[in-house]
């Protein structure tokens, strides 16, 4: 592998630097493994010593490791903003506070009123039409629904912002705008 700035006489061990530019246009005039010994270690008549000196290893120009990792803290979320999307759009309002928390409560909302029309249809059927007047009370799940995920929304922001701070401290640092 080659570095920047390698005159390309041969390839450059990962780790070590490279000779300075200029040092052999011709090619190399040193054996890169000699070990300086009259008449050559590896029996040629061009093998002597580094002409630079020792062999340093590579060190990065930001330390050992490199920079410190980026990290990315999450802002906090207004408990009152998800009262108000949860109180205006019902389930749909979770996905600001919770998204898992929206998609269950949707999917139980869902299942429920689901279920609840296949019974009361088995129902009207049975009856000769009677049960139909149990579908007046469907809309009751929606309500129970609604209730649950104003609370839902709000609880799961509140506990998000509590999980953040936990953050924010072990990290040693304060929460923005606090």
């Amino acid at each position: 592998m080659t570095h920047p700035g390698h005159d390309g006489h041969g390839p450059v061990i990962e780790g070590t630097t490279a000779p300075p530019r200029g040092l052999a246009p011709q090619g190399r005039e040193y054996h890169p493994f000699a070990t300086g010994a009259p008449g050559g270690a590896h029996g040629g008549p061009t093998d002597r010593a580094v002409p630079h000196g020792a062999v340093q290893p590579w060190v990065p120009a930001q330390g050992a490791y490199g920079p410190p990792p980026v990290v990315v803290m999450p802002a906090e979320k207004s408990v009152g903003v998800a009262f108000v999307l949860t109180f205006f759009f019902g389930v749909l309002g979770m996905f600001y506070a919770t998204v898992p928390g929206a998609l269950i409560l949707l999917g139980i909302t869902l299942g429920a009123i689901l279920l609840a029309s296949i019974l009361i249809g088995v129902l009207s059927v049975l009856t000769l039409g009677f049960g139909a007047v149990l579908f007046t009370l469907v809309p009751l799940i929606g309500i129970a629904a609604w209730i649950t995920s104003i609370v839902w929304g709000c609880l799961a922001a509140s506990g998000h912002n509590e999980r953040v701070r936990a953050q924010y401290a072990q990290a040693g640092f304060r929460p923005p705008g606090r």
